[in-house]
């Protein structure tokens, strides 16, 4: 009896912690801030402000909190809105939003620059260590150990580039994706005094 009520709980664990509506599948997600600039880097001096790291990492994490397929809301609160509107605030975070996209779209082009360099490489080791190995007839001990070094020089540039090209392009194309189309609906308001 206890193990199926520990799969039941299991299964709908998130229903613990978030708000879900099953019928139009989305999780709300309540946040809630001293001040506004509690969720913006206020070290960097640019035009607009940028989210801070902490809160980026709050959004990362959401993604994998929610169910899959769901759609997610969230309702920031602060007690100190910080002389924004409600309105500016819903703006500045969808620009964050489309900043954070682009850069992870970068950061996706640089490390596929980085693999494919690293694929020319292994290729390299690859037609050194064959040239070795079928030219040399006679280099003896010395001969098997440049071919051991190429052959493990091949694989682990190999190994790392399709490691880039799968798993981590295969996460940020995810959590780009997620940035653009996971969020339903952003509230942010002054909390309620009572």
């Amino acid at each position: 009896m206890v193990k199926k009520e520990l799969l039941d709980l299991y299964k709908d664990i998130e229903n613990e912690f978030f708000e879900l509506d099953h019928e139009k599948k989305i999780a709300l997600m309540k946040l809630h801030f001293s001040k506004v600039s509690d969720i913006f880097d206020t070290n960097s001096l640019t035009k607009q402000p940028i989210m801070s790291d902490d809160f980026l990492d709050w959004i990362k994490s959401a993604f994998d909190y929610a169910p899959k397929k769901y759609k997610i809301d969230i309702d920031i609160s602060f007690d100190d809105l910080e002389d924004y509107s409600e309105e500016e605030l819903e703006k500045l975070f969808l620009k964050n939003v489309f900043l954070e996209a682009k850069k992870s779209g970068r950061d996706m082009i640089a490390k596929n620059k980085i693999a494919l360099n690293l694929i020319i490489l292994g290729l390299i080791f690859l037609v050194t260590m064959i040239l070795i190995t079928s030219l040399w007839k006679d280099g003896g001990v010395i001969k098997e150990i440049i071919s051991y070094i190429m052959d493990i020089a091949c694989t682990v540039t190999i190994w790392e580039a399709l490691t880039i090209l799968i798993i981590d392009n295969k996460e940020k194309r995810e959590y780009s994706k997620n940035l653009m189309k996971k969020f339903d609906k952003i509230i942010f308001h002054k909390t309620q005094e009572n």
